[in-house]
């Protein structure tokens, strides 16, 4: 029988998704009895059942049309064990024969199994198979057996390499008696971890392919084989892992840290979780419901009739496979609610506290809708930790790439032996590039002839060549008890951020302590030039998006600078940097929408133009296609990338593209660099509502009115809202600016948000 949780917290749910509750319509699958989904694209579904088929069917209306069913398997009590690949190419069946429980990999072509060609077996095992699973994006199949046994079959390349014998199977468990069968597992979309539920209750993390254990707690009661479906998801960025088995929802950080509970949707223990292609929706089953969550929050409850037993994602669109061969399609359009970003009067409409769910026409849930408005997908820019110059994917990766030179890591094929290539581009020495020795070795970083390689507790520093200062070539620390999430070295010091403390610990490279400093967030990137420390911190909360930074001066010992970055709307931080110019080292932070920005130190004339100590310097491609490198004398050199992918090598000859600060300091007077400042300023495309509202009261303080009529004009045209105006109508008149107030209330009287253009020369006109 389900678990149900207490009274309180069932009369607690009722409370808060009263207004979120909808009924759902089921549809008859094209299959008897029970029936599971395994896949939704374009309107087209793939469902398997117990009659032994796959069938295809396609949504016309309301109605679920059936295109055609193939046999995979034969005739059986149970709905046979399958799954098909991401990009729907390959399909896993799991089969009871006379030699014992097999897994057959199948070719699909169009969506249907490719009779001709021969199936690969994946696998041969004593007991049955209780789970299978594909990697997010990779041809890597997971395979979870009632005896205990964890094995990855992944795609072999070519022919020629299967008929020599190349393996494509690793076990990464041999079956443990006091862990009991697995229940499920997950494939980390990094291809780094792998996640098992078993049923002794107990979570396990293993590394891949190494197998070695990462993590291991208990979370769920003993159970059988025969219990309840129970499905982990990762989030598609790797970041986050949802844990059913609770009424309430748990995420589980990717560093292992503290457990989010999402608490509210259900009333019976939950079995499954999925993730959204975009990460930005989450989904979870359990006995009477599902419930659909985003930014943590409950957004809308669709309430079951049968048990939901399997899901399938397609853009916005959630297929539910429910007992008694039944299917649902939901509609998971859900509105932007971030209270963080919300002003006080919208709050007080109600928008940001009613979820909206938009379904469409051919939706096939039967839901009350809110009032029409217009549909906004939200998806929520997610912002992950990163090495400056480093890659993330492949057994041969870069871990640091800068204009000291690479680093690269080679993982062999079998996962057990690690070696990181060391090139220095301005090192006159040819021993200078070798091979190391990289046991565990996760992190890397470069600086002016050392490098610095760090595996999850312990740090290394390899020195290019002896002087007459060094008396060995390389050093080493341990850090006990501590987790090393970021790394930064420079000729003098040597920076690392360890986790669960947030501590940023200053050592030199011989390793005698600096210093050690305590932060108040979680280390986003961090990267080092001569004595500065530049470092980009994030909170913990996964509401607040917003990244703030810190500037440390190691010599001296002080901070020199810290505050909000400023990022393009709906945009990620890409890369740090120093630019190594005459005037010194100057922090550079480039972000996904090709906004490249520069931070202004102590100069009086910027900071009365602007409160942000940023400033935009160049606006290059946003599409992902430029991995910059590193900066110098007013030039980015970077490497042309596919969208989406990243380089496998460290090129010699890169692309350049100049930028610049939009005034010089050198030849013009305080009052015309601010107005050229303020131009460019006003100009950028990506300029923020809550900055544009600081820069105009500042302005107003210092009672210039008519640059703070040139904000108001730009302000104006980039944003369309007539309330935010009339709050600076109320600015001005509380600043006792009454003849700025008057002109104001003109701007605003020849504002229409239907014919902005029009408007915009009357405005012209009534200036002049």
């Amino acid at each position: 029988k389900p678990e149900k949780s207490n009274a309180l917290e069932g009369a607690a749910m009722d409370d808060a998704a009263d207004s979120v509750f909808a009924q759902v319509t089921l549809t008859a699958a094209p299959h008897a009895k029970n029936c599971e989904v395994l896949r939704f694209s374009e309107e087209k579904l793939w469902t398997c059942g117990v009659d032994g088929r796959l069938a295809c069917s396609s949504f016309e209306g309301e109605t679920l049309g059936r295109n055609w069913a193939q046999r995979i398997s034969k005739l059986s009590t149970e709905t046979p064990t399958a799954a098909i690949s991401s990009d729907g190419r390959l399909l896993a069946v799991a089969e009871d024969t006379d030699a014992g429980f097999q897994v057959w990999v199948h070719q699909l072509e169009k969506g249907r199994m490719n009779t001709s060609q021969k199936p690969r077996n994946a696998g041969r095992f004593t007991l049955p198979i209780s789970h299978l699973s594909w990697h997010a994006t990779l041809p890597y199949l997971c395979i979870s057996t009632d005896d205990g046994k964890l094995d990855v079959w992944w795609e072999t390349k070519t022919e020629e390499s299967e008929s020599k014998g190349t393996a494509s199977r690793r076990q990464l468990l041999r079956g443990e008696t006091h862990l009991g069968g697995v229940r499920c597992a997950a494939i980390d979309p990094q291809l780094e971890l792998l996640a098992a539920a078993f049923t002794c209750g107990q979570l396990v993390v293993l590394t891949f392919p190494e197998g070695a254990e990462k993590h291991r707690s208990n979370l769920w009661p003993k159970a059988v084989s025969e219990s309840d479906n129970l499905r982990l998801a990762w989030q598609p960025n790797g970041q986050r892992l949802a844990l059913p088995g609770s009424p309430s929802l748990r995420l589980l950080p990717r560093n292992f840290g503290e457990i989010v509970e999402l608490k509210g949707g259900h009333r019976y223990s939950t079995t499954m979780a999925a993730w959204s292609p975009s990460g930005d929706v989450l989904a979870s089953a359990s006995f009477e419901a599902v419930a659909l969550w985003s930014d943590d929050c409950l957004r809308r409850i669709f309430e079951f009739k049968a048990q939901p037993t399997s899901f399938a994602w397609s853009g916005s669109f959630l297929a539910v496979g429910a007992e008694g061969g039944h299917i649902a399609r939901l509609s998971a359009t859900i509105e932007s609610c971030n209270e963080a970003e919300k002003p006080q009067e919208e709050e007080e409409s109600g928008s940001a506290d009613a979820p909206v769910d938009h379904q469409q026409a051919e939706s096939q849930a039967d839901v009350v809708q809110d009032e029409p408005q217009e549909p906004l997908i939200f998806k929520p820019a997610v912002q992950g930790k990163f090495q400056p110059g480093g890659t993330r994917r492949g057994r041969r990766r870069l871990l640091a790439w800068n204009d000291h030179g690479c680093l690269k890591l080679v993982i062999s094929s079998s996962g057990k032996q690690r070696v990181v290539e060391v090139k220095y581009f301005k090192c006159q020495d040819p021993t200078s590039g070798r091979e190391l020795k990289a046991d565990g070795v996760e992190i890397g970083a470069l600086g002016p002839g050392l490098c610095a390689l760090a595996s999850p507790s312990h740090v290394v520093v390899h020195l290019a060549s002896l002087g007459t200062f060094w008396t060995q070539s390389s050093f080493e620390h341990h850090l006990p008890g501590e987790h090393i999430e970021a790394v930064a070295i420079s000729r003098s010091f040597v920076a690392i951020f360890v986790a669960p403390f947030r501590l940023l610990r200053l050592f030199t490279p011989s390793f005698i302590p600096l210093g050690v400093l305590a932060m108040p967030m979680d280390i986003l990137s961090m990267v080092a030039c001569n004595h500065l420390l530049f470092c980009v911190f994030q909170a913990r909360a996964k509401r607040d998006l917003r990244l703030h930074f810190s500037l440390f001066d190691v010599e001296k010992q002080e901070k020199l600078s810290s505050g909000r970055l400023p990022l393009s709307r709906q945009s990620t931080l890409r890369w740090i940097g120093f630019s190594a110019d005459a005037q010194g080292p100057q922090p550079l932070a480039l972000d996904s929408a090709g906004i490249l920005r520069a931070l202004i130190q102590n100069d009086e004339w910027v900071m009365s133009v602007t409160p942000q100590s940023w400033v935009p310097v160049a606006e290059l491609d946003g599409d992902c296609k430029l991995w910059p490198v590193w900066a110098e004398n007013g030039v980015l050199r970077y490497m042309e990338v596919r969208p989406g992918e990243e380089p496998k090598v460290a090129a010699q000859r890169l692309t350049t593209v100049n930028y610049k600060l939009p005034v010089s300091l050198d030849g013009l007077d305080a009052d015309k660099a601010s107005g050229a400042l303020l131009k460019h300023f006003l100009s950028s495309k990506k300029i923020q509502r809550d900055s544009m509202v600081r820069l105009f009261e500042e302005h107003v303080k210092l009672k210039d009115q008519e640059v703070a009529l040139d904000i108001a004009r730009c302000y104006l045209g980039g944003h369309k809202s007539m309330k935010s105006l009339k709050s600076l109508v109320q600015s001005a008149e509380k600043a006792g600016l009454n003849d700025l107030a008057l002109r104001l209330e003109a701007l605003t009287d020849l504002t229409d948000l239907t014919d902005l253009g029009t408007k915009k020369r009357k405005l012209g006109a009534t200036t002049a």
